[in-house]
């Protein structure tokens, strides 16, 4: 398959950049996400993959972050840190998203968080 073929397909790999003020809550900004954003941009870039890169404010888990979503249909990113984006990077140009998921998984939880994805 194509990177042409690839794009078609549509995949976005979306971030959460939100900054509580007063850090009086948690939140994806006050624990490395822009850093973490800004190295997954620049390497899906050098790498010329074929995702749409987002930034967006705010997944609901900004308690459990930095949380980064490979949608349509991916898995949950959680708690990434900007060392780990070349191993974030390969696995999204294997396409192995079932590892991705393994690697940076959503936290065991009382409640099936994995409901909400």
């Amino acid at each position: 398959m194509s990177a042409t073929d690839k794009a078609a397909d549509g995949r976005t790999l979306n971030i959460c950049i939100n900054f509580r003020a007063g850090d009086l809550l948690p939140s994806c900004g006050a624990v490395g996400s822009k850093e973490l954003a800004d190295a997954l941009e620049a390497g899906i870039a050098e790498r010329g993959l074929p995702l749409t890169f987002k930034r967006l404010h705010c997944m609901g888990k900004c308690h459990i972050g930095p949380t980064v979503k490979l949608s349509h249909g991916g898995p949950f990113i959680m708690g990434a840190k900007e060392s780990d984006v070349p191993q974030i990077l390969d696995l999204l140009e294997a396409e192995d998203f079932e590892a991705l998921k393994a690697a940076f998984p959503l936290p065991k939880s009382s409640i099936n968080l994995e409901e909400y994805e």
